[in-house]
Parts: C-alpha cells; structure tokens; sequence
C-alpha cells in the first residue's frame, strides 16, 4: 500500500530522487537566526519580512498562495501584529490535503515575561532549535515531496499546504488563526503534520505524538521505515499538546507531530545553529517525507479520534488535579475562557463547553489567567468544586469532582 513511500527513502536509488539538503536547511536556520531579526519577537518589525522570505523560498519549490490576496495572512491578537506564510502545492489527481507546519517566532530578546528560562539575561534568543530546525525541515520536505509528486503525478493523490505560523510562542496564535479561516472556509486539512523542535537528535530518538488521532497512525508511520531505519520511534497516542498542531486538532484534524524534545538550552540565548544535529535533521526530514508521501499516495483518507490529554511532566506536576481545559490564549476579556474542554474529564462531565469564561471557583473571583492558575494550584483530586461560567451572556453553576 505504500511501497513508493519506502522506495522514495532510498534516497533516489529508483527514482533518482536527492537525499534530504544539509546545506539547505543549515542556511535556512541561518537565515532565521541572524541578528537582524533580534530573535524573531512577535510582532517584531522584521515579521513581514521573515514571512517573505519563507513563501519566496517555498514559490522557487512551485508553491503558490493559498489565499488570493496573497502568500501571506495577517492577524492582529493580544495587540501582537503578525503573519502566517501560508502557500499550496497542487497534485494532479488530488482527493485529500495534507498541511505541513512549523512556527518562526522565538522570544526576541528575552526578559521577565518573555518565556526565557534564562529572564534576567537580556540577550538575542536565537531559536535555532525552537524552531528555525522546524521551518527548514518543513521547507526541504516541502522540495523533496514536489519531486516526488512530479515523478509519480497519476500517484500522488494529496495537495499540500506548508504553513510557517507567527507568534505561537504567544500561545499557538497564528496556528488558530488559520485554522480558523480554514474552518470557515470548509477547507481544513485532512492531516496536519507539526515540526516543532527537530533538531536536537539525541540517541535517535524522536518523538512522535498523534499516534491515537487516526486509525491508520501506527501502519502509515510504520510504512516509511527502511530496512536499516536510523531512528528510535517514541509514539504517544494524544494529538493535544503545546504546539501548533494542538490547535488544528481541537477542530477534528487528525494530527503527527514530530520533534526531538527539549534540551538544556531551551528558551535560553543559547540555542544557537552550532548546536544542531544536522546529519539528524537529514534522517528526520527523509522520515517525514516518507510519512508524507505515503498519505499522499495511501488508499485511505484519516478521519479524527478522540485522544486524552498527555503527562506534560514537571510543568503539570505542579497541580496535584486537572479540570480537563485547555485555555483559548487569544480571549482577552475578563475571567478565563475554555477553548477546548477535553471529552470525558471534569468539566466536560460537569458540562462545560468549549467557550465558556470561568468567573468564579468556590466563591473565588477569577478575572483571569493568573487567577486561574493560582487556585488550580489550591485543589486535590477527588475533591468536588463549584465553578460558575458564563455562556452566551448568562451565568451557570456547575458542580465539578475533580
């Protein structure tokens, strides 16, 4: 079903189709890294001009706009002004669509409130990890997938859409501003694949989260293996998480989302182009277009599964229950908005729906994040809790065991 997707990894020895280029994802980190963009802030300035250079890069591979006012989408959330590069590449034969995705936006020049880790160090926070390896990757699978639609076009069967999102380090905006529009427009994706942090390859291992989101997850990844495979596959089942893909998935996107994991150096200044793993990123990226090409070229079109929440670790640590919410980080009006309240946990059973703005807990007045946060912390599993929402302009009381 997808022998051409394990051929194509050959590297071209059938196809004659090139091998994943180093050098052309080393110069597109580069690019993102330079000084001139003052680590990639959003809303910066050099936005327009980052997004330019991405959807100039993706026109030389045949992309075109996939909107017709152009290859770039604005938005304005939060006061932060900026762009999403959002470009197609049409199959001959297509009956699906496959979204490719990466965000460019860093944390400028850090401080206090920015997400360095490191806030007392004013310094340009390069981002070559996080995520200029993302957007180079998600470019050079952009290239090596047209050569090979162009070589087999009566197969290829999935138009594609590469994306590079603005301010996800802002909470995931520009990616929820697409999907949006793509919601809309009756026009989402049939599956997303996010590139988040790819070039950190360490005991080659990457991770791959998604796995539960469609059926066909484990025998598509498990398609693209060659016979001496160079990675270590560590697969979790939820499309949620703290990326970009997250936000395609709460609209019933199956979702893959690929990355190496954090590192030391994570939103610091020292996460800088010398420290990437490029013969990594070469494995990685021919992965991906394998995985890609053989959904492009597969006899099945996903269609999307509920996944629970994943174990975020030491930062989820910190709350000893869980209200099953995930925030909308673009709400900016009073109390804490519910942009997705995930089936079969607390609230959903309590009957929160997506949208709602929590405005009190046990008596508490939540005027907003900070707030909610800050009682979360004060709550045990096992414990019942009142929570009043507001929806759609009245107030409702809901009983919620944790």
């Amino acid at each position: 079903m997808f022998l051409s997707a394990v051929l194509f990894l050959s590297c071209g020895t059938l196809y004659r189709v090139p091998c994943p280029d180093t050098a052309q994802m080393r110069q597109t980190v580069n690019e993102l890294c330079s000084p001139t963009y003052e680590g990639r802030l959003a809303g910066h300035t050099g936005d327009s001009l980052l997004a330019s250079l991405l959807a100039h890069k993706l026109s030389a591979l045949g992309f075109e706009p996939f909107f017709e006012n152009g290859p770039l989408q604005p938005f304005s959330v939060k006061s932060i002004h900026s762009y999403n590069t959002v470009m197609i590449y049409r199959g001959r034969n297509a009956n699906r669509t496959l979204l490719i995705g990466a965000h460019y936006d860093h944390l400028g020049t850090g401080g206090k409130g920015s997400g360095s880790l490191r806030p007392d160090t004013l310094a340009i926070h390069f981002g070559a990890d996080d995520n200029a390896s993302g957007v180079a990757m998600a470019i050079e699978t952009a290239r090596l997938l047209t050569l090979h639609a162009r070589s087999r076009p009566d197969l290829f069967k999935a138009n594609i859409i590469v994306a590079a999102f603005g301010a996800e380090e802002a909470g995931t905006l520009g990616s929820k501003k697409l999907a949006d529009t793509l919601a809309a427009l009756a026009q989402l994706p049939d599956l997303m694949i996010n590139l988040d942090m790819t070039g950190r390859l360490k005991d080659s291992v990457l991770q791959v989260s998604g796995t539960g989101t469609f059926s066909q997850a484990d025998s598509l990844l498990a398609s693209a293996r060659t016979e001496h495979f160079p990675l270590k596959l560590k697969t979790s089942l939820s499309g949620y998480g703290p990326s970009d893909h997250a936000v395609f998935y709460t609209q019933k996107v199956p979702v893959l989302f690929f990355t190496t994991g954090p590192h030391a150096d994570y939103h610091t200044p020292f996460d800088t182009p010398d420290k990437l793993n490029y013969p990594g990123m070469v494995d990685i990226a021919a992965y991906v277009t394998g995985v890609a090409a053989g959904f492009a070229e597969g006899n099945f079109i996903p269609v999307c599964l509920e996944t629970d929440v994943p174990d975020m670790g030491t930062p989820k640590a910190a709350f000893k229950a869980s209200l099953g919410v995930i925030p909308d980080f673009t709400y900016e009006g009073k109390g804490f908005c519910a942009g997705t309240v995930i089936a079969g946990r607390p609230s959903q059973r309590a009957g929160m729906k997506n949208g709602d703005v929590v405005i009190a807990i046990d008596n508490t007045p939540i005027k907003n994040i900070e707030d909610y946060m800050k009682k979360l912390a004060t709550l045990e599993k096992g414990m019942t809790i009142t929570i009043v929402v507001q929806r759609e302009s009245q107030n409702y009381t809901l009983e919620v065991t944790l």
